[in-house]
């Protein structure tokens, strides 16, 4: 119920307070703007920061003023009140959002997860030498950065292929950087983990029962740039821009790990050592609109949406992919 009000009153603060250029300037021809990103202190945003540094977003006239924030609620919050123009979230809650009626779209590809499992940037992490399948997860309790979260959405779908009762497993919240500290002491059986955090728990012992994100579909598309509705309308030169400098520096920053390494380890608090060696998100183009469709499909199966938004209406109609 307290997601739906929050929700509501987003939809309200986009339709009063993100009209007109928002703050980033607007206007045709290439004029020159300044877009306020509001990001997450991740390694999945490298392209932002790698894009700017190789003059990709200057190329268009456009300059960059990442803002840090904790959480997509955050993120999306300030989005669609007007605060930043825009924000990177993961795919699921802005599905979520847009079939509360937030007026919000998508505007380029974000991440993806991994094309194989081998590869992949995530895991089901455990420790307990008797849990050796999904399966045996049933009456035990399971790590989410955030309830009804893409992590808890892609690990109910991976359980469930696995044989799992997803009723008899028990989702609790725990941020990302203090899952192996719980998964360590005992207080969950298992923890759904992204880089540099799977590296963190392998450390310690802990083993992956499998990719949750991959699981559900290679190159998923787990997070992508978003703005607002009123925001995209009132500044389509600037989106348009926009989205062109984040293409070339997904594809850049896929081309040139090592210099995402060096990137992530400027703008994060990861250690250059552990961002040396973790496992980097995988970084096209391509929307994959198909996985978006499937994250809808089962957000609407597993009772995240009551019905889930028309996948057309949430992808703005100058993305590509």
């Amino acid at each position: 119920m307290r997601r739906m009000i929050c929700l509501a009153a987003l939809a309200a603060a986009a339709l009063a307070g993100c009209g007109g250029d928002g703050g980033g300037g607007g206007g045709s021809g290439g004029a020159p703007a300044t877009l306020k990103v509001g990001v997450l202190p991740i390694a999945d945003v490298a392209p932002l920061y790698l894009g700017d540094q190789q003059g990709f977003f200057k190329d268009e006239q456009l300059t960059i003023e990442p803002q840090v924030m904790q959480g997509g609620a955050e993120v999306t919050a300030a989005v669609v009140s007007g605060d930043v123009n825009m924000g990177f979230s993961a795919t699921e809650p802005l599905i979520v959002a847009k079939s509360q009626g937030v007026p919000v779209e998508i505007v380029s590809q974000g991440n993806q997860a991994a094309a194989t499992e081998e590869d992949a940037w995530d895991g089901l992490m455990v420790k307990d030498a008797q849990v050796k399948t999904p399966k045996d997860l049933e009456g035990k309790t399971v790590a989410v950065n955030a309830l009804k979260s893409m992590p808890e959405l892609c690990a109910r779908s991976m359980l469930e292929r696995e044989g799992a009762d997803v009723s008899k497993v028990d989702f609790v919240e725990v941020p990302f950087p203090e899952m192996t500290a719980a998964l360590d002491a005992g207080r969950v059986d298992a923890t759904t983990a992204v880089e540099p955090f799977v590296s963190q728990a392998k450390a310690g012992g802990a083993r992956s029962l499998g990719s949750y994100l991959t699981g559900l579909e290679p190159k998923l598309t787990v997070g992508t740039y978003f703005g607002a509705t009123p925001y995209i309308d009132a500044n389509a030169d600037v989106v348009e821009r926009f989205a062109r400098a984040m293409n070339r520096s997904l594809e850049y920053t896929q081309a040139h790990p090592e210099e995402a390494r060096k990137a992530i380890a400027g703008y994060t608090e990861i250690p250059a050592e552990v961002a040396d060696v973790m496992k980097l998100s995988f970084w096209s183009t391509d929307l994959n609109r198909p996985s978006i469709e499937l994250i809808a499909d089962e957000a609407e199966r597993f009772d995240f949406v009551e019905e889930k938004p028309d996948v057309d209406e949430l992808i703005w109609s100058g993305a590509g992919g």
